[in-house]
């Protein structure tokens, strides 16, 4: 049977297994393995099993049911709440309702979480609530929290602004309002309005119309980006036109047409400028007379076909590639414990408790290595995109993702290529408006190698290696046309790392040469790629031992000096550590030449040799800010994007960087993060770390169909410093140690007891007999050719 048979046979085992069948302990003949091949073995694997435990206490972090969400909607619509609200659900429901837009479960504060997990004490319960409020006098759309739960008479509904710190508070303006079902459906019948009226026009040039989607003669969408105001009071929005069907980011036209979206009365609004082929035309009106007079220079067309964004395979098979990729193997059965119910996990070592939201996904909190804290939290706050170009689609696009809901945006992984084989599958349960949502198997963990030993050397008298391996849990999330995986692993070493890639589709521009490639450079027929910067930006609650930590900067200088017993080089150059302690709340850059370290220390917990413990912040591929620090389109409601690092003091308050309503008013955000650094103290404070991981993305015509995850990767790592009194694998089984003995033939190895089981098949290359003697061998008396 060829290997992949094999190993569809084994997947479909997997289905019907319960149990792995147990195998006796069994001590591994080194001898015999110089002499296995790679034949059958007639023994097989058994499959990995996911293996249950249960967390000490259950998981402060859940989502509201679908009663708890009807219960709650119940209380805020009755007339004694004064809310004059609208059932969401109703026929003919539009902007000028007020209305609850979402709901879910608010965050709990970390000292209520801390006292919960470690006295023991309750945990309060609330819900955060958005309310489309269209038809106040002054409309708006804001922000409440509800509690506690469960309904009672200690109910009550209040702003939630104890941590907006925006000049609105717990508040936007309408124009900034979210594009919900009751606004696309206002904005739609505004743009078919004027777009049949110049339907003949947009056929002559660009082979589209448009009027509405329902119509058979509609050949085209349009998309309008955000944000499409600055701070809430006004709305001027581009739609960019494109032909309808696969990836119709690509399918572009050279037509934008704005509109004026302002207010709660759709009767009132119009449309602004047309664009075409960077000629402004005001109105309908001056485009048909410049049309009429032949005064218009016609573009080519939108191409009809979009095969080329498919990726069915295509071209000549490379020789081998029809056997299946590598794989990661588990032949001994999986190494990491899941509580499913209370999404808690244990590795190595590790524990760690896991929450889920619509706005952002998986974040990770309590986070323990061999019984002490190492994070309270570690989780993604938003992912943005900044755009750039020479029309007012691509100029005025600055997407702020967890407006869209990044959680919301998760789907089936597909099991041996988004996730190894057996890997442990989660389902995400969330709340979206006003309904409990799950998705199944969106999240996946597995053990990986991490593709190099952890530590080795080798010496004339002895050889040791040790395995490398991390835990690995993994989303993915589809927000419009990108794919964005997001990896959060755990070493063995005690190591925390943060991968983030992108893949999926090119938000492109109509190709136009006279552009020059100033803002990408042409990637298909009449496509050009976009000029854009992705900045993803995530939190690292540090609580080192507890929650007294201080941030050290330990610079690498260079200076000139001199030493004694150096008297002919007179003066030269020498490094030395130049070591500070941050005094107070900041931001920071990333390290020039790698020549500053920073590190978060407690100062009251030294290691053996009186070394503070710590861990070390290693900025890995692409830490990216955004380069555009004044655009219009991030004013205020990106600073967290704007700098590599920003160490601030912890406030129950200051929760986030981001929030979901920031997206249309860069000018008046619900959160201005650059008011956490206010020079409060940070000297054995409880420290929390908010850092940036992204891709300025050069766009390639290898992002045809898709863009390629290998090149679109951005990392960091955090890792124990002076943690330890040494490194932190010495009591790792997985090892192997070569002492030589002068009295023997062989040296045979010492394996703690950790072999290969029988059913994995190995070849006379994988002998660990001989690996000594092998060293050195004079080429005289190897065998000959």
């Amino acid at each position: 049977m060829s290997s992949f048979k094999s190993l569809i046979v084994a997947l479909l085992a997997a289905s019907t297994v319960s149990a792995v069948p147990s195998r006796p302990q069994r001590t591994w003949d080194v001898h015999a393995s110089s002499r296995r091949t790679n034949e059958p073995s007639g023994e097989s694997c058994p499959v990995p099993k996911t293996i249950e435990t249960t967390a000490k206490v259950p998981s402060p972090f859940r989502h509201l049911s679908q009663c708890e969400l009807k219960s709650i909607t119940n209380w805020l619509q009755a007339p004694e709440r004064g809310l004059n609200l609208t059932d969401p659900s109703a026929e003919g429901l539009s902007i000028s309702d007020n209305y609850v837009w979402h709901m879910e479960e608010l965050k709990p504060n970390k000292t209520d979480v801390l006292n919960y997990l470690d006295k023991g004490e309750a945990l309060p319960r609330y819900a955060r609530v958005v309310i489309m409020e269209g038809g106040r006098e002054e409309p708006g759309v804001a922000e409440y929290f509800v509690g506690p739960l469960p309904i009672s008479d200690n109910t009550t509904v209040q702003p939630l602004d104890y941590f907006y710190n925006g000049r609105n508070g717990a508040r936007i303006g309408f124009d900034g309002r979210f594009t919900d079902g009751p606004l696309r459906t206002a904005i739609d019948e505004c743009v078919i309005k004027h777009m049949s009226q110049i339907a003949d026009i947009t056929m002559d040039m660009t082979g589209l119309v448009y009027y509405g989607s329902d119509d058979e003669r509609t050949n085209s969408v349009y998309f309008i980006p955000n944000p499409y105001s600055i701070d809430g009071t006004q709305s001027v929005a581009w739609s960019t036109w494109r032909r309808n069907g696969l990836a119709d980011y690509d399918l572009i036209s050279d037509l934008y047409v704005g509109f004026d979206f302002h207010g709660t009365d759709p009767s009132l609004w119009k449309l602004r400028m047309i664009v075409y082929n960077n000629i402004v035309y005001n109105s309908i009106e001056e485009l048909r007379e410049a049309y009429e007079a032949g005064k218009i220079e016609m573009r080519p067309h939108v191409p009809t076909d979009d095969s080329f964004l498919r990726k069915d395979r295509k071209g000549p098979v490379r020789e081998l590639e029809d056997r299946i990729a590598p794989a990661i193997m588990e032949p001994d059965g999986k190494r990491y414990k899941v509580d499913s119910n209370n999404r808690y996990i244990e590795y190595l070592g590790w524990q760690f408790y896991t929450r889920y939201d619509r706005d952002v996904g998986i974040q990770f909190y309590d986070i323990k290595f061999k019984g002490e804290r190492i994070m309270y939290e570690l989780s993604l706050q938003d992912a943005i995109a900044q755009y750039s170009g020479n029309n007012p689609f691509q100029a005025s696009t600055g997407y702020i993702d967890r407006f869209y809901g990044i959680g919301a945006q998760v789907g089936r992984l597909v099991p041996g290529y988004d996730c190894p084989y057996h890997a442990t599958y989660w389902g995400t349960e969330f709340t979206s408006g006003l309904n409990e949502i799950r998705t199944n198997s969106s999240i996946c963990i597995f053990e990986a190698d991490i593709g190099v030993p952890i530590t080795r050397h080798t010496d004339p008298s002895y050889i040791q290696s040790t395995k490398g391996s991390k835990l690995v849990v993994r989303q993915i999330a589809t927000v419009g046309n990108y794919d964005y995986l997001w990896d959060y692993a755990f070493y063995v070493d005690g190591t925390v790392t943060v991968d983030a890639h992108a893949s999926g589709y090119v938000q492109g521009t109509y190709y136009r040469p006279e552009d020059e490639g100033k803002w990408g450079p042409r990637i298909h027929e009449r496509l050009s790629g976009t000029l854009h910067s992705h900045v993803m930006n995530f939190k690292a609650d540090f609580d080192l031992v507890d929650e007294e930590n201080t941030f050290v900067k330990t610079d690498i200088i260079v200076e000139n000096v001199t030493q004694p017993w150096f008297p002919e080089r007179g003066t030269f150059e020498m490094m030395r550590y130049n070591i500070t302690e941050l005094e107070e709340e900041t931001l920071l850059p990333n390290p020039a030449n790698g020549q500053s370290m920073y590190t978060i220390v407690n100062k009251k917990h030294a290691n053996k040799w009186g070394e503070a413990r710590g861990y070390r912040m290693l900025p890995g591929l692409s830490n990216v800010h955004l380069p555009a620090i004044n655009s219009p389109f991030f004013n205020i409601s990106g600073q967290f994007a704007k700098q590599a690092f920003s160490v601030s003091r912890h406030h129950d308050g200051e929760q986030q960087s981001s929030a979901t309503l920031n997206q249309n008013v860069p000018d008046a955000p619900l959160i201005e993060f650059w008011k956490y650094f206010n020079g409060e103290d940070i000297s054995q404070k409880d420290l929390v770390i908010f850092f940036n991981l992204g891709m300025q993305h050069y766009t390639r015509s290898e992002d045809i169909p898709n863009t390629l995850m290998s090149e679109a990767h951005s990392s960091i790592m955090f890792a124990p410093q002076n943690w330890g009194d040494h490194e932190g694998t010495v009591d790792l089984q997985n090892a192997i140690i070569y002492n030589r003995d002068p009295d023997a033939e062989l040296v045979e190895p010492e394996t703690n007891g950790v072999n290969p089981p029988a059913c994995y098949a190995l070849g006379p290359e994988d002998a660990l007999l001989g690996v000594f003697e092998g060293m050195g061998i004079p080429y005289a008396h190897s065998k000959p050719v």
